[in-house]
């Protein structure tokens, strides 16, 4: 795995708007600069802006960089699944929406 780059993350949990979407026009700008400065950690979970930040990261990221340009974490929150049974098909569906095959890393909150 690639390790992390520099001691800061780009967290998307608040993007760029244009209206009720994000502006994956700047946010890619933002990615690019982001990259281009030597970092390479992103963090998003599925209620960030309602599932559009996985969707802007497909967009503005990972359809645009090699995987080994970038490190990826996501969130598995309990507010999004009600049994165990549950949180495999929410964890394939971050993964599709955020356009991976894997995370390097999955943060799990709440959960009891």
């Amino acid at each position: 795995m690639e390790q992390i780059k520099k001691n800061l993350g780009f967290g998307c949990m608040r993007l760029p708007m244009d209206g009720g979407e994000v502006d994956t026009e700047e946010f890619s700008r933002m990615v690019d600069v982001f990259l281009e400065n030597g970092f390479n950690y992103f963090d998003t979970a599925h209620g960030y802006l309602e599932g559009k930040s996985e969707t802007a990261l497909k967009t503005c990221l990972t359809s645009r960089y090699s995987r080994d340009c970038y490190i990826l974490t996501n969130k598995l929150t309990n507010f999004f699944f009600k049994k165990k049974e549950d949180i495999r098909p929410l964890f394939e569906s971050q993964l599709k929406a955020c356009g991976v095959d894997y995370f390097e890393f999955c943060v799990f909150h709440g959960i009891t």
